[in-house]
């Protein structure tokens, strides 16, 4: 299984549930108690303090999901 496709898939089940704290972020691991934060900061410290390296996601409770695009021009020259 790819690196936080469990921690997504988990996230993408419990959504209804979170929308009452949509605007924070939620901190999951695996199959531990997702926690909710008020800032990604927060969720973010938490994360590396109890899990270290090991892969985690914080994500951003919300009923729509944001899409970005980032391209690259390949043909474009670099200016000198």
């Amino acid at each position: 299984m790819a690196a936080l496709e469990t921690e997504l898939a988990r996230f993408k089940a419990e959504l209804p549930a979170l929308w009452k704290d949509e605007g924070k972020y939620a901190l999951i691991k695996g199959d531990q108690p997702i926690e909710i934060f008020e800032t990604y900061e927060d969720a973010l410290k938490l994360g590396y303090e109890r899990f270290g390296l090991d892969p985690f996601l914080v994500k951003l409770i919300t009923r729509t999901e944001s899409v970005a695009n980032f391209t690259r021009t390949y043909l474009a020259t670099c200016p000198a």
